[in-house]
């Protein structure tokens, strides 16, 4: 594969890790605050001297035991936890990734000027 063809898939294999990487960021800070919603949410909610309290539905309102609430919203929050470290797993590999052809763009970078 001649140099000029190597450096434009390079530069195309950049691109698309950087648009994967971008993605993934936007994904972990929107689980992030999913995250913290369910916790706000859970600490609120144990804070109610009631036994039942009413969970939004859509348009409407379901009477629920504040128990099986909070047995929801915990299960929620480690749902969130998991895909957030799944999350984070591709964002360390797309990181990588970027780096390493950001280091093979250099090198071609550096024999052209050489020579």
């Amino acid at each position: 594969m001649s140099q000029p063809n190597l450096i434009h898939d390079l530069t195309n294999s950049l691109r698309s890790y950087k648009t994967q990487l971008d993605s993934a960021n936007q994904q972990l800070a929107h689980l992030e605050r999913q995250g913290k919603i369910a916790e706000l949410t859970a600490k609120e909610i144990s804070s109610y001297p009631t036994e039942q309290v009413w969970r939004s539905c859509g348009r409407t309102f379901i009477l629920q035991d504040k128990s099986k609430y909070m047995t929801d919203l915990e299960h929620d929050e480690n749902i969130i936890k998991d895909q957030k470290k799944n999350m984070t797993i591709k964002q360390k590999y797309l990181e990588t990734s970027v780096e390493k052809v950001v280091d093979n763009l250099k090198q071609f970078i550096d024999k052209d000027s050489k020579q």
